[in-house]
């Protein structure tokens, strides 16, 4: 999973960074760090990604687009 899968799942989900990390049980700036390529997505953050959202056809649709672009906004 890369950054851009991250803030595809959130954005799908219609959240800011500050509510995504709140119901990740993660701090804004992990979720901006990932986002933005400075940091890794842990398996630990995928793990609760997976647990919190599951897998649906939204966010593998939102994946692909966010492997399409890199300027995803809200």
């Amino acid at each position: 999973m890369s950054g851009d899968a991250v803030r595809a799942i959130r954005i799908s989900k219609n959240m800011s960074q500050p509510e995504f990390a709140e119901v990740l049980n993660v701090s804004r700036s992990c979720i901006d760090a990932v986002e933005s390529g400075r940091r890794a997505v842990s398996r630990k953050l995928r793990i609760k990604i997976a647990q919190t959202f599951g897998v649906d056809d939204e966010i593998i649709e939102a994946i692909a687009r966010a492997k399409d672009s890199n300027k995803l906004a809200l």
